[in-house]
């Protein structure tokens, strides 16, 4: 950031950012020089916890924190803040603001709208890879906002061209997530040490029948024993999952885990496997788990499900294989198994691809561009 000027200031309206590690982007603008204001959810709710989070700021972002009251929490694309956004933005005095949201949500709309009076010139986000039918008014609000955003940070290829056939006019740009900045990322067990052990297949989301997780199941039921299968999360198909019999050993689970935790949870894997099934409203969006697995030094298999193939390929740290063949997902599994050296050079490839466009002050760099870029207009 030039020092000759003040400080550009942005404004960030982000319900992601109710969990801290979500924060990672703006605590690295804020290391080059923004002033950055964040308004997110008082409250949120999560489909596994049992109690709403409440935000908690990120050493450094302590007075960049605004929470305010929202309803319908927990709901990503029909929230809304129970304050006037117009309020809060002419408060905050932005140069910029970025809505990390899609642009057919409602929050989208509301702080779009609010924005677009204060003159501030705006981006919103997009995860979204399928063209769904949507009702006519959340069209109407969708074409509106991507009229008036001055950037959109899309996450993915897919959803950059979307965007683009949806009416977006502002500069379109790919800005994926960053990868959580853990201090001991490459804790996998060494592929050279598996001998007399376990082999260990694991799995990070959400145990949904979506995921592909009874696939994944009766993959690892075709191994040789013994085999290990852990699944990190909860879902409604954990009852189904949990302690089923597999070779030389049951179905674990393990849920709650912080953040912070995961880069030792990804630790005990030799391979991560994302076995997504597509279905009529959903694929896979930009899987954050094969980054943070390859961060950790951790191959992945993944079905060729919405962005999984992109990803892989984009990393070079997997193997593909077809949603829903059980059969050439054991394959994979097996020719890993058996080949350290393989598992090894595609950690490796992996790790080296992660850290050159998803840490964090990677990832931060083309959603800084845009955000540069907007506020010059």
């Amino acid at each position: 950031m030039d020092g000759s000027r003040p400080p550009r200031r942005l404004l960030a309206v982000s319900h992601p950012a109710v969990v801290s590690v979500n924060q990672e982007v703006y605590r690295e603008l804020v290391r080059r020089g923004w002033e950055v204001a964040i308004v997110v959810p008082r409250r949120w709710r999560h489909d596994y916890a049992d109690a709403d989070i409440t935000p908690q700021a990120l050493p450094g972002l302590e007075s960049a924190l605004r929470p305010v009251p929202v309803a319908l929490r927990g709901r990503p694309q029909r929230h809304v803040y129970l304050a006037s956004a117009r309020a809060l933005g002419a408060r905050a005095r932005p140069d910029v603001a970025f809505v990390e949201a899609e642009p057919f949500a409602l929050p989208a709309a509301q702080w779009g709208f609010a924005l677009r009076r204060l003159g501030v010139p705006f981006g919103v986000q997009c995860y979204e890879n399928i063209d769904r039918a949507l009702p006519a008014p959340v069209r109407w609000l969708r074409s509106r906002v991507l009229r008036e955003a001055a950037f959109v940070a899309a996450r993915s290829e897919t959803a950059a061209r979307l965007v683009r056939g949806w009416g977006a006019r502002g500069e379109v740009a790919l800005a994926p997530p960053a990868v959580p900045g853990w201090e001991s990322a490459e804790g996998a067990r060494d592929p050279r040490e598996s001998a007399g052990r376990a082999f260990t297949v694991g799995y990070a989301g959400r145990l949904t029948e979506s995921k592909g997780l009874l696939d994944l199941l009766a993959g690892v039921r075709r191994l040789e024993a013994p085999v290990e299968l852990i699944l990190i999360g909860d879902g409604e198909l954990r009852g189904r999952l949990e302690g089923q019999p597999i070779p030389g050993s049951a179905v674990r689970v393990l849920d709650g885990l912080r953040h912070e935790q995961m880069a030792s949870a990804y630790a005990r894997l030799d391979v991560l496997v994302l076995p997504s099934r597509t279905t009529a409203t959903w694929k896979e969006q930009f899987g954050r788990v094969i980054i943070e697995a390859l961060y950790c030094g951790v191959p992945v298999v993944g079905s060729d499900s919405g962005e999984i193939p992109w990803l892989l390929e984009l990393t070079g740290g997997g193997l593909l294989f077809p949603e829903g063949e059980v059969e050439q997902l054991a394959e994979r599994l097996t020719r890993l198994r058996q080949a350290p050296a393989l598992r090894r050079q595609l950690a490796a490839r992996g790790r080296e691809a992660v850290e050159r466009m998803f840490t964090v002050a990677a990832a931060t760099d083309p959603l800084e561009r845009m955000l540069l870029a907007a506020s010059k207009r």
